[in-house]
């Protein structure tokens, strides 16, 4: 029997996360098989296997009982669309799935169901539409096409793993087993922006967070998220936002 034969499959719901930096979710599983696929953006997930970072047009299966924790890029937002199908099929235990779309189609069938279920519920159109979209599942786990992370895929995972330690591009570059030079173009054609510069955004996007959800003193908020010197990090923080670390705490903090 195949792992996603449709079947027997029942719809159990369906929905959207729209752009939010600040958007995450603690470790938590589900008794049904979840489908999220990634419309734009990018985001971490991480399971006690492995740390995941879709990119737009991938789609992420979690099997039934896998703890999986969410949270989204600062800089580049994630915007999915989320499915959770019951299905009688024993999966693999623990195992997850990173399966591409380069065709859009399991990103079309993902629409029309979120569409169909959000006017109607669970339709026989919205039946139709799931049977399809795990077909289309199924044929691509056949083809046994995986998605590699590439060296720009390492460096993103380094940086926000490790943004609140000295990095440099050497770091970076080795991580990702190629060079500087050649991380840094690809960087720069992947995301329009230098990895010492994509460090710098995650660090101030640390930063606004603590400025605004603690009453920790701006030096200590320098050193935490990885500036060795507060006075650069004032400097940066009045360049990215318009306002000195102490304004911006000010101003977002009123009411």
């Amino acid at each position: 029997m195949a792992l996603f034969s449709g079947e027997s499959a029942k719809l159990v719901g369906a929905g959207r996360v729209d752009p939010d930096p600040k958007w995450q979710i603690s470790s938590h599983s589900h008794s049904f098989w979840e489908f999220i696929y990634f419309l734009r953006g990018t985001g971490r997930i991480d399971t006690p296997q492995a740390t995941i970072r879709p990119q737009q047009y991938h789609l992420i299966v979690y099997p039934p009982d896998l703890p999986h924790a969410e949270i989204s890029d600062p800089i580049e937002p994630e915007q999915t669309i989320f499915l959770g199908i019951e299905m009688p099929e024993t999966p693999p235990i623990g195992a997850h799935m990173l399966l591409p779309d380069p065709a859009g189609e399991l990103g079309w069938l993902c629409q029309r169901i979120l569409t169909e279920y959000t006017a109607s519920g669970v339709t026989p159109l919205a039946r139709a539409y799931t049977t399809a979209f795990l077909h289309l599942v199924q044929r691509v786990v056949e083809q046994g096409v995986t998605i590699k992370h590439d060296a720009v895929d390492i460096a993103v995972q380094f940086i926000h793993t490790n943004y609140s330690k000295p990095i440099g591009l050497d770091e970076l570059a080795k991580a990702g087993c190629v060079s500087k030079t050649h991380l840094s173009h690809c960087f720069h054609s992947r995301l329009g922006t230098s990895p010492l510069r994509y460090l710098q955004q995650v660090r101030i996007e640390a930063a606004k967070r603590l400025l605004l959800t603690t009453t920790t003193p701006i030096n200590q908020i320098a050193y935490e998220v990885g500036f060795g010197d507060p006075l650069y990090f004032s400097r940066v923080m009045k360049s990215s936002t318009g306002h000195s670390p102490t304004s911006y705490r000010r101003k977002n903090s009123a009411g």
